[in-house]
């Protein structure tokens, strides 16, 4: 599970607990204006033959963290998910190294209407929390 958070004009995905160690990675910040969608994920993504694990642990319909070349076309994600995860968020990002980020939160709604209101607004509130 990871916490967002608005710091100044970027999104902060702090990972919380194990998944720092299981998927090599403590935070991730993205400028709000390269977030080119924010919408709600229904489950671990289909994993095809061509795609790869990178950095990070998975077992296919399991569990997925970490860093992961995937898709069609191929671009690069990060994944921190669980087969059990019923809220999670799914990022599209443009100019940036991750081009995907799908992820569990505690709340997904919360989560993308904080987004999109820090997008038009760039408030400085945390996401998920009330304003």
């Amino acid at each position: 599970m990871v916490e967002l958070s608005v710091i100044g004009s970027d999104l902060r995905i702090e990972i919380l607990g194990w998944d720092k160690f299981l998927g090599f990675r403590g935070s991730i910040e993205v400028p709000l204006a390269a977030i080119k969608s924010v919408t709600k994920a229904a489950g671990l993504p289909k994993f095809k033959w061509t795609d790869l694990r990178v950095l990070g642990t998975g077992m296919p319909g399991s569990i997925a963290v970490g860093t992961f070349w995937m898709g069609s076309p191929h671009r690069w994600a990060f994944l921190d998910l669980r087969s059990s995860s019923k809220e999670i968020v799914s990022l599209e990002i443009e100019g940036q190294f991750y081009r995907s980020i799908i992820v569990e939160v505690k709340n997904a709604q919360d989560a993308i209407e904080q987004i999109g209101g820090f997008r038009l607004t760039n408030g400085p509130h945390p996401v998920g929390n009330p304003k």
